[in-house]
């Protein structure tokens, strides 16, 4: 029986810790991923790498490309509550020129952005000032390097996928990519 009792207060000081820190942690805010898919929503390697993402205990959410203004005002939402403190985007083909548009729309707001990954992107537009840092995976054949707007201070990388056997499908897809993003993400 006191066998019992122990067991019952040691579950018992688990639970109220567990619950003291998730409400620490969602009073401090945390990270949120908002991935963004290609024409035709095609890029469902987002799907995995969220899931992957989810295993990792890191918030993740997939749009489509043309939702880029509706996930602005997400993130602007996330942020103003507290909810999340460290923004991340993700995206594939014209996924990552809605990227660039939502990080545009949060710098409009004052909203700065931890990190963007773009995926072999097809439009040009500027990197914001808000921006902390880019990494851009493109293959010359079929996307473009990202460039920085005026004012732009942060960290920007363009590099060429252009010869690892990587097309602009699988770019979005494989594992290997996958654990590119991932380590971009989580510092790794």
């Amino acid at each position: 029986m006191r066998l019992v009792r122990c067991i019952a207060v040691f579950l018992l000081v688990a639970l109220l810790l567990s619950v003291s820190g998730t409400a620490q942690a969602a009073k401090q805010g945390g990270t949120q991923v908002y991935l963004l898919r290609g024409i035709f929503n095609v890029s469902v390697g987002l799907d995995a790498l969220a899931a992957k993402l989810a295993r990792r205990g890191i918030r993740s959410a997939v749009y489509g490309h043309g939702d880029a203004f509706a996930v602005a005002e997400q993130a602007m939402r996330d942020y103003r509550s507290g909810r999340v403190r460290s923004i991340i985007l993700v995206g594939h083909s014209l996924g990552a020129g809605a990227a660039i548009t939502v990080a545009d729309q949060l710098n409009q707001a004052g909203i700065p952005v931890t990190l963007i990954v773009s995926l072999d992107p097809v439009g040009g537009a500027a990197v914001p000032a808000n921006v902390k840092r880019v990494v851009n995976f493109y293959i010359s054949r079929s996307g473009i390097p990202v460039a920085a707007a005026p004012g732009f201070r942060g960290s920007l990388r363009n590099i060429d996928m252009q010869n690892t056997g990587v097309d602009h499908m699988t770019i979005q897809s494989l594992d290997s990519m996958h654990q590119r993003i991932i380590g971009a993400i989580t510092g790794g």
